[in-house]
């Protein structure tokens, strides 16, 4: 059984390797952006272990479920757990939070070159042209060869970049649409060129992450939806196993070595609750913002 409780602080391998309040301690002789976000249960074989999420394995990543089922939860977990392990040379973040300013928790991080909210409308031009030119910078830099190539033959000299979008529907939405073009762009070319997006919606749709779209999103994973067949659809796969625990917060299911396992999301920091563990993070941040002394994120 899983708990429905759990910090990334428990989890295997998390607080030897992270940020420390004086260095990034997370040291690897091959390019990867492995984070643990949660637990999952695999009763076939009796064990529970760390669920890791590495984008740049994946590719482009949906998190997908009804309403209050704990994707923006997910979201800032996955996020803190990234900029814990590595630091701003390493990942720069770019982010649209459209649901609940959960994400305004890490707005002091080095790592962040942009956060924008609901009621920043006049901001998106320039997020997204932050983003398009670096695009365009690095098509010209790797001059027709794949970004992990690149890292490859020269070290992680450039930063990959993350782009979140908490509640992709409300922001296309209040945003009239005229963004999609981009987006589009984006998710079909930016993973060759080191830029992948994580993306929060309640599904595959028209109004949501719509077909188009949904042709650069490499892997899915549901937190609670509303039938079997949801998931189904969401997992692209014709058959499933085991189903998430109902009316538990962030319980989910994702794949875990090809196999569909249930899973829990870890909260960020333990704390009383979320306004307290938000000021934790956002002073971890603020330390993180304090001792970096490398080049500043692209703003």
């Amino acid at each position: 059984m899983l708990p429905e409780t759990i910090y990334l602080k428990e989890l295997d391998d998390y607080k030897d390797s992270i940020f420390d309040g004086v260095n990034w301690n997370y040291h690897s002789n091959t390019y990867t952006l492995g984070v643990p976000v949660g637990k999952y249960d695999d009763p076939e074989n009796q064990e529970q272990g760390s669920l890791v999420l590495d984008i740049s394995n994946t590719g482009n990543q949906a998190i997908v479920g009804t309403v209050m089922t704990g994707k923006s939860t997910f979201l800032l977990t996955y996020l803190y757990s990234l900029i814990c392990r590595y630091d701003p040379s390493i990942v720069n973040i770019y982010a649209l939070d459209y649901s609940s300013r959960m994400l305004e928790a890490i707005l002091n991080a080095p790592h962040i070159g942009n956060i924008v909210f609901e009621d920043d409308c006049e901001k998106i031009p320039m997020f997204f042209n932050i983003l398009m030119s670096i695009l365009q910078e690095r098509k010209i830099l790797l001059k027709g060869s794949g970004y992990k190539q690149y890292i490859q033959a020269n070290g992680v000299s450039l930063p990959t970049i993350i782009v979140a979008i908490d509640n992709i529907a409300n922001f296309r939405e209040k945003s009239e649409y005229k963004y999609d073009d981009i987006l589009f762009t984006l998710l079909k070319e930016g993973m060759n060129y080191g830029i992948y997006f994580i993306i929060t919606a309640a599904g595959f749709s028209m109004n949501e992450i719509s077909n188009r779209m949904s042709d650069g999103i490499r892997s899915t994973i549901c937190l609670e939806m509303n039938d079997k067949f949801a998931y189904t659809d969401a997992m692209r796969t014709l058959h499933i196993d085991v189903y998430p625990e109902t009316n538990v917060k962030g319980r989910g299911i994702a794949k875990v070595n090809d196999r569909i396992l249930e899973f829990q999301t870890a909260l960020a920091e333990e704390a009383e609750n979320d306004y307290i563990r938000n000021e934790e993070i956002n002073n971890v941040c603020l330390r993180m913002k304090e001792i970096f002394s490398g080049n500043e994120t692209k703003k």
